[in-house]
């Protein structure tokens, strides 16, 4: 086998080349309540469901063999929730920010979807046409979700150069940042960036770009479906 001579000049270089590059891990939050009664959850936190909860054993049992530095997560408590068994096995707290939360859905956060039809009925029919949720009084827009998203995970991805992070978030709140960083305008291809309960979407982070490695994986759950929820 021919021997390799590097530099230590080289062998810094290289060193401090990979330590720049920061490996981001995105889920959205478990199954809850709200999910399940179809309800623009927004800011308004439900209760898990039982496969929330079982939901929440795959996702740690996918994510337990990566060491992560820094595991940050959005105020609501679905979203806390989901990675916190995470953040125990590697001996942190959750950092918790109001950037990583859900789009608030204005006059109409928290409503069923039904009851949204039943006075204004173009909203459903135009997220159906075009695939963005708007026209809702006094709900923050996709661009704004993006904007707030894409700052904060951008701040958080320098803070943690060389380091390995796991951020726990909210569909639109992630589809809008994804999008964001691919310059894919929001009303463009939902179904190839929509976020499925606890999708894993990995990223890396260096030289002030975002590159998507893994986007909305769902699959994962399949190579655990022999697990049973914790008795106690």
């Amino acid at each position: 086998m021919r021997k390799l001579n590097y530099s230590q000049k080289e062998i810094m270089n290289l060193g401090a080349f990979l330590r720049m590059k920061t490996r981001i891990f995105i889920v959205r939050h478990t199954e809850t309540v709200g999910n399940i009664e179809k309800r623009l959850t927004g800011r308004q936190d439900y209760a898990l469901t039982k496969k929330g909860e079982k939901l929440v054993v795959y996702l740690t049992k996918e994510l337990q063999n990566i060491k992560f530095n820094a595991i940050y997560s959005s105020t609501s408590g679905r979203a806390v929730a989901t990675v916190e068994p995470l953040a125990k096995l590697n001996n942190l707290q959750v950092i918790q920010s109001e950037n990583l939360c859900e789009m608030y859905f204005g006059d109409y956060d928290g409503w069923k979807w039904e009851d949204v039809d039943k006075i204004q009925p173009e909203i459903k029919a135009n997220q159906n046409r075009i695939n963005e949720i708007y026209g809702i009084p006094h709900q923050e827009t996709m661009q704004e979700v993006a904007e707030r998203m894409y700052k904060y995970i951008t701040k958080i991805s320098k803070e943690n150069q060389g380091n390995t992070i796991l951020i726990g978030s909210h569909g639109v709140a992630i589809e809008a940042f994804l999008r964001k960083i691919v310059d894919l305008p929001f009303t463009y291809e939902r179904e190839k960036f929509c976020q499925h309960n606890v999708a894993i979407n990995g990223l890396n982070f260096e030289n002030e770009k975002f590159e998507i490695v893994r986007l909305a994986d769902v699959d994962y759950p399949v190579s655990y479906t022999h697990l049973t929820l914790p008795t106690t």
